[in-house]
């Protein structure tokens, strides 16, 4: 009796075993199930370092938030990805299942043209783009420029020299139309004042970009602005004592005597909604698969004032703010964003010169 009763829990133990193993089995593939089939693999790839405190940073922290909301995204993200490697960067990350790519800068664009070709199930997003360079490839983009304008109303009121300065990166048409923005608020406010550009020729170069606020706040600028990667020109107004307005970034705690305000990059909101079009396979019913945000969609943001901003000034931008967003002010009045795009000319009170195009 004891032997059969022995040989019976025996049999139960091993069916017991039996069925915890198929659990288990069951419970693995079903979430593995949900991995492939709610997990989305997307990659970011950046221009620079993320220590920045402008275009990188800003993709940085974008991102990070982007993924934080988004539950079924997994985001691997690669530094100074732009160089002469990026061919072969896009095509390790489109091997290793990235099923939408963040190229996130202008100088993508020759690598998304050899590359995306290859891989026609994945998605190329050319951050900064001006064109639609292969079937599976977009662009995002954000209206800095009206922010832009907005801290060009605050500079045209606070300079006492009518000199403002401006440390320009490259002359391509998104810079050139955030000097144009910039200008029209300044001559809004104040007809009589001029914006001084120089040309950094480089996206992130900070001594070269010391050297250029330098040279300009040599010219009897006494407040300056940038479009560029590092915060060189910001180090050098508090250096100099002059009035600062920063881009990219609110970067006003690293130098608070100077800083009036900034155009600030967002780009949480665009990249949300292009992951979620991928996700919904909702992407292709984007016209030309591009989305270029602005002050409306919450994609720029003017930074907030420093203490030196007088009342009047602030409400002044704040009124005009709301203008841009009702759509009641157009910066560039009658020009398509196709025009936009193309835009290669200085407004009237602009100083400097375009190289020829």
């Amino acid at each position: 009796m004891g032997l059969i009763w022995l040989k019976c829990v025996s049999i139960v133990f091993l069916c017991a075993l039996l069925l915890v193993g198929l659990s288990g089995a069951s419970g693995a593939a079903d979430v593995n199930d949900s991995s492939e089939k709610f997990g989305l693999n997307i990659t970011l790839l950046d221009f620079g370092p993320v220590g920045d405190h402008g275009w990188t940073y800003e993709a940085h922290v974008g991102a990070s938030k982007m993924a934080q909301k988004l539950h079924f995204v997994n985001l691997s993200e690669r530094e100074n990805a732009a160089g002469p490697d990026a061919p072969q960067i896009l095509r390790e990350y489109a091997k290793n299942g990235a099923k939408l790519i963040f190229c996130h800068s202008y100088d993508f664009k020759d690598a998304i043209k050899e590359v995306a070709p290859e891989y026609p199930d994945v998605v190329f997003m050319w951050g900064g783009g001006t064109e639609k360079l292969a079937s599976n490839a977009g662009v995002y983009y954000e209206r800095i420029y009206e922010a832009q304008y907005l801290a060009g109303i605050v500079a045209g009121n606070m300079t006492k020299t009518n000199r403002i300065a401006f440390a320009a990166a490259l002359p391509t048409s998104q810079v050139i139309i955030g000097i144009n923005a910039f200008a029209k608020g300044v001559a809004s406010s104040n007809p009589r004042a001029k914006v001084y550009v120089e040309w950094i020729q480089d996206w992130y170069a900070p001594e070269k970009e010391r050297a250029v606020a330098l040279s300009l706040i040599g010219k009897g600028c006494d407040i300056i602005t940038h479009w560029s990667d590092s915060d060189a020109t910001g180090q050098t107004a508090d250096e100099m004592g002059i009035y600062f307005i920063s881009f990219g970034s609110d970067v006003g705690r690293f130098s608070p005597r100077v800083y009036l305000t900034g155009a600030v990059w967002n780009w949480q909101p665009i990249m949300t909604d292009i992951v979620e079009s991928v996700h919904n396979e909702t992407w292709d019913s984007r016209p030309g698969q591009e989305w270029w945000y602005g002050l409306a969609e919450g994609g720029v943001e003017l930074a907030p004032f420093g203490n030196k901003v007088p009342g009047n000034v602030r409400s002044l931008v704040d009124e005009k703010q709301k203008d841009i967003v009702q759509k009641k002010l157009a910066i560039f009045p009658g020009m398509s964003d196709e025009e936009l795009k193309t835009m290669y000319y200085l407004e009237p009170n602009v100083v400097g010169e375009l190289p020829k195009s």
